[in-house]
């Protein structure tokens, strides 16, 4: 009976707290080395009109996907808002994509949480584009609001170089 008791007692806590909480890969903080960012030539060292050097460029960001969460806060994965970037670089950059992390500043609309840290982020890199999954606790349609967003976008080197920005629109009803 003592051991039942424990078992029990071991099940209701394993199965009440967030031990099984749900865990979206996809994004990382940007951990910058801060060692030379190495710049490669501009127009102007090949004879043409110009820069000398090529500027960190401004990324070009699309929407792959939105997701609503459908059910409410705590009760599982399903509460969680999930938007899917893929960013690149502009056709006539020459530069990597794996240079660079990405920085986002909601410019205007509502947040619902906390969709864009204030920190830059890194994500899987693959066949010349960054992809970024980004998740927040959206909960059920009921309690959420409308996502009208304007989002400002621009790339951070290693030496935290910053490049141009890019205007982007997050825009998805209610779930």
């Amino acid at each position: 009976m003592k051991h039942l008791a424990k078992f029990s007692l071991f099940v209701f806590l394993v199965f009440t707290n967030s031990i099984f909480a749900c865990s979206f890969g996809g994004s990382d903080l940007f951990k910058p080395s801060l060692e030379r960012w190495e710049e490669h030539p501009g127009p102007a060292q090949k004879g043409k009109d110009g820069d000398y050097w090529e500027k960190v460029p401004a990324p070009v960001v699309n929407v792959s996907s939105i997701k609503r969460g459908s059910a409410k806060p705590g009760s599982s994965c399903d509460d969680a808002g999930i938007i899917l970037l893929e960013i690149s670089l502009p056709k006539e950059s020459t530069y990597s994509i794996e240079e660079f992390a990405i920085y986002f500043r909601v410019k205007e609309g509502q947040l619902p949480d906390a969709i864009f840290p204030d920190v830059p982020l890194t994500g899987e890199y693959k066949d010349g584009k960054m992809t970024l999954l980004l998740a927040w606790l959206d909960g059920h349609p009921s309690s959420q609001i409308a996502l009208d967003l304007k989002v400002e976008a621009f790339f951070v080197t290693n030496s935290l170089n910053i490049g141009e920005s890019t205007v982007f629109n997050i825009v998805a009803s209610k779930g």
